[in-house]
């Protein structure tokens, strides 16, 4: 036993100091937890090494993140990205025989980003203070989602933390995959009709005005097509800047009327019917949720917890209500197959393969063996889409800019002819 110097704050925030008695570092912040005890400062009496002190999140993060609220958003979503890597470099520390609260510790004193440094003092106090590590991660659920979370209280539940972390590190490092594959497919296609849209823009608005005024002042009388296209420029000078409030403002109405729980699924429902489109978004959604539910039940959660979690996961909302019917089934006694069956939403092959796992009783393995073929379909189904995108869409603003330059030679044309017949 050791006597410790400490400085601690309650819920109030006022301040105690005092000693206390404790077989270790870790039995006195237990102990301190045990009274609902912050921890600002402890230290061995009679130690010369450096205190142990714990400054609040709240103070870490205002310190430490100046702008973190400006661009919270960016942040939180590149730190989501990283987080199957960090889970990764966790489970090589744990691997390498140290205890968690000395890998978290690592981890914060190795990472570039200030608030993840301040992610990881927050779970290394949780954990010295006696909570659990899936307890710690509760109050950053804006990285540490409810799959995460599941997942590492089922794996320190069953003592198998760091085969839990591998299989997390695994499948977050997969989705991250899955959703750049979806990104680059819509890439290329953006980037066509972004550059075509500019370069009619700039020709509509720089262009054809000092063509048509040339036109004008040769007394010129223009076709009808050419007409047009200068009508439009003129609008598109005077008024074009009306386009992006337009834009704003149709933007805002569809997220309000989408906000409408029957109005996203009727939406959404239509989505997963859309020709190419429909396919890939299908694809998307069984490869996540397969994978997840894969990986929950290889780590220990129950089916009716798992489909519940991985519920949470999809974007769709008529996929998100057929899973929570389907989990109300499966409570009540239905197998699996037949429950996302009765849905009439998802692939042959996947109820095919999750019967099979169903009568071998590895359902699990089955439900990866089903994550792989349809991560191999989207691969083959993303492919197709920007093999047919990208040229339909350039084949689709070459038209365009064929129409606007034959609008012009038109006028080119009636201009030469009109020329011809006055010198004769």
């Amino acid at each position: 036993m050791a006597w410790f110097e400490f400085e601690a704050k309650d819920r109030s925030g006022a301040i105690y100091r005092d000693r206390l008695e404790a077989n270790d570092t870790r039995h006195a912040h237990q102990i301190l937890a045990m009274k609902s005890l912050f921890v600002v400062r402890l230290n061995e009496e009679g130690s010369s090494r450096e205190p142990i002190i714990a400054i609040p999140r709240s103070e870490r993060m205002k310190d430490r993140v100046s702008n973190f609220e400006i661009s919270r958003f960016w942040q939180n979503r590149a730190r989501r990205k990283s987080l199957g890597v960090k889970t990764e470099q966790i489970c090589q520390l744990l691997r390498a025989g140290m205890r968690l609260s000395e890998v978290l510790g690592i981890m914060a004193r190795r990472s570039s980003d200030p608030a993840w440094q301040a992610i990881f003092d927050d779970l290394r106090l949780g954990v010295v203070s006696g909570k659990s590590l899936s307890d710690s991660m509760a109050i950053h659920p804006e990285l540490f989602g409810s799959l995460y979370r599941a997942m590492v209280g089922a794996g320190e539940a069953s003592g198998h933390l760091m085969e839990v972390l591998e299989r997390l590190a695994i499948y977050l490092q997969k989705r991250d995959a899955l959703q750049q594959k979806v990104t680059g497919a819509l890439l290329l296609p953006s980037i066509t009709v972004l550059g075509g849209v500019g370069t009619v823009i700039f020709f509509m608005v720089v262009m054809l005005p000092k063509i048509s005024g040339m036109f004008k002042d040769m007394g010129q009388t223009l076709p009808l097509p050419t007409q047009i296209l200068v009508w439009i420029s003129e609008w598109l000078i005077h008024y074009g800047w009306t386009l992006p409030v337009i834009a704003a403002v149709f933007w805002m109405l569809s997220r309000a009327w989408l906000k409408v729980p029957s109005n996203r699924l009727n939406w959404d429902d239509r989505r997963l019917h859309l020709p190419i489109v429909g396919k890939l978004l299908l694809l998307s959604e069984t490869s996540r949720f397969t994978q997840t539910l894969a990986t929950l039940l290889g780590g220990g959660i129950t089916l009716v917890e798992a489909l519940q979690v991985a519920e949470s996961t999809f974007e769709n909302a008529a996929l998100k209500v057929g899973i929570h019917s389907a989990r109300m089934q499966v409570r009540d006694g239905t197998s699996l197959n037949e429950a996302l069956g009765s849905q009439g939403l998802f692939p042959e092959l996947m109820l095919d393969m999750l019967a099979v796992g169903e009568r071998t009783g590895d359902l699990a393995g089955a439900l990866k063996h089903t994550a792989d073929a349809y991560e191999r379909d989207l691969d083959r189904a993303v492919q197709t889409f920007t093999a047919l995108m990208g040229p339909a869409l350039t084949i689709l603003m070459a038209m365009f800019v064929g129409a606007i330059v034959l609008s012009v030679l038109m006028a080119v044309m009636d201009l030469t002819s009109g020329i011809s017949k006055s010198a004769s």
